[in-house]
């Protein structure tokens, strides 16, 4: 094909960018970054607190698992939106923090919270699908 066909696309050469202006010779020194340094105490207590979430929620799930009556009481009161008998049947299982119930159609969340010194410093999210 000719190559001043009106359709030719012309040749682009790649440009080299004008700033910031590169130099090989010109080594650009930085300081490093000096970071504070590491206090892990509040770290270490959020771990903490967060056991009881992990135990609470496992008595939770293996009550979900292993009882069918229990799994279609549950998906029953979520489904007819009846939030005091979704926590009386949650407090059923013996769990010492009682999670924030959510719903919609296709599932189940649970929201376990814990405080140390009463700064909110744990979460453990447990999202179920039924559907």
């Amino acid at each position: 094909m000719n190559r001043y066909h009106p359709f030719y696309t012309p040749i682009q050469r790649p440009q080299t960018p004008k700033w910031p202006p590169v130099n090989p010779y010109y080594a650009v020194h930085r300081q490093p970054v000096q970071y504070p340094p590491v206090q892990p105490e509040q770290f270490m207590d959020s771990a903490g607190k967060m056991i009881p979430l992990l135990d609470d929620a496992k008595v939770i799930m293996n009550r979900v698992s292993q009882s069918k009556d229990f799994s279609e009481k549950l998906m029953d009161a979520a489904q007819k939106s009846n939030m005091g008998e979704l926590n009386r049947l949650i407090k059923s299982t013996g769990v010492k923090h009682t999670p924030g119930i959510k719903f919609d159609p296709d599932g189940f969340t649970l929201i376990f919270s814990n405080k140390t010194a009463n700064i909110d410093c744990c979460h453990l999210t447990i999202i179920l699908r039924w559907k």
